[in-house]
């Protein structure tokens, strides 16, 4: 199994939004958390992904997973050894906000 790794800025975003949420209607900040823990548990024990990467890199993928029920995506890079997300926002941001990130 490959090495995973949440970035301290993509945990910061999962928290702030999942206080967003929580604000908006109770219950609602948890059930965004248990879809992004789904999520995140894929992209850490999943064997092999056949989706299309967004971007090649010299020594790996980036690679993005959406989020069931929310406008949110994770996205990782991915290497012989490693998984590492360096982004959770909602799905419309900006390849340049990721990009800075690889």
């Amino acid at each position: 199994m490959k090495t995973f790794k949440i970035e301290r800025v993509a945990q910061q975003e999962f928290e702030e939004a999942a206080a967003w949420y929580e604000h908006e209607e109770i219950g609602l900040g948890f059930e965004f958390i248990e879809e992004v823990d789904r999520v995140l548990a894929r992209i850490e024990t999943h064997e092999k992904f056949v989706t299309a990467p967004l971007v090649v890199l010299d020594d790996g993928v980036v690679r993005r997973e959406f989020v069931w029920r929310f406008p949110y995506v994770v996205i990782f890079v991915e290497t012989e050894v490693m998984r590492r997300v360096i982004m959770i926002r909602r799905g419309n941001v900006h390849p340049a906000r990721w990009k800075s990130r690889v």
